[in-house]
């Protein structure tokens, strides 16, 4: 499990991990802090934005209010059942490969309409993670235009994706985005550049 505090500005991560899970409520060891290793500070009534692994396959994101502690013997947050959440969203679908991506990327908000050259991270077909080295307008949920070229195959990939995770990094930001009703032709692209670059890497 990963989870962030909605309303931290520091955008602050910290991992956790299911403890127990009931038909209402999903038990979460105290989460700790992905940087220092230090624990947070729970505060009952807080809303947390939660990751949660349900399968190898399934990954959701949605919102719960901290209920409180419970003893199951060591203390753990009680938060509410992700199927009970309101806002339940999939995030990713692990089935496809990842891959390094060293290129330059432009993006466009279609909130702001403001557009941003950052750097590629990595790339599979569900989505691809960029950094900022500077802070950018873009906040959780938005949705971006991404515009980048594809080594190797030189493909040009075009394509709407949505944010569905940000981390701060110093003065910067990490976005992870899924994309977004892009066309199995496009993705296939993707697809191929990622067999592509795993090749070359075990070439090496």
């Amino acid at each position: 499990m990963r989870v962030r505090v909605v309303g931290d500005n520091s955008e602050n991560s910290y991992k956790s991990r299911v403890a127990d899970l009931d038909d209402e409520f999903l038990y979460a060891d105290v989460p700790v802090h992905q940087g220092t290793g230090r624990e947070m500070e729970v505060h009952v009534d807080a809303t947390w934005m939660i990751e949660y692994a349900a399968s190898e396959n399934d990954v959701y994101q949605y919102r719960s209010r901290v209920l409180g502690l419970s003893y199951i013997p060591t203390p753990a947050v009680r938060l509410v059942h992700p199927l009970r959440g309101s806002d339940l969203v999939r995030i990713q679908r692990r089935e496809y490969f990842r891959v390094s991506l060293d290129a330059q990327v432009k993006l466009t908000c279609l909130r702001t309409g403001e557009s941003y050259l950052v750097q590629a991270i990595d790339i599979s077909g569900g989505g691809l993670a960029v950094r900022a080295k500077d802070a950018v307008d873009i906040v959780y949920r938005d949705r971006v235009h991404v515009d980048v070229t594809l080594p190797y195959t030189g493909y040009r990939l075009q394509a709407l994706c949505q944010v569905v995770r940000i981390e701060a990094e110093g003065t910067g930001r990490t976005l992870s985005m899924q994309f977004v009703d892009i066309p199995e032709r496009v993705r296939d692209q993707v697809v191929r550049y990622t067999f592509i670059r795993q090749r070359a890497l075990r070439r090496r």
